[in-house]
């Protein structure tokens, strides 16, 4: 296997777990950090971070997927 493909194929899986896992969670509690701290959102912010999250990282995947030939 072409080792871009290898790299490709990680990533794929990479973004798949957090749509699948890490998005989910943060509709409840989302934390960013910074070089100057933490910063943490509940609720209603938590969602509207989380879907504008999943929007970025869905995007992501289908390029991902086009440009190995892996469109569902």
């Amino acid at each position: 296997m072409h080792p871009k493909y290898d790299e490709r194929a990680l990533e794929i899986a990479e973004l798949r777990y957090a749509l699948s896992c890490h998005v989910p969670a943060m509709k409840r509690r989302v934390r960013i950090h910074t070089g100057y701290g933490s910063v943490e959102f509940y609720g209603t912010q938590a969602r509207k971070i989380a879907a504008l999250c999943e929007e970025m990282l869905r995007r992501k995947l289908e390029r991902l997927e086009r440009q190995s030939g892996l469109q569902r």
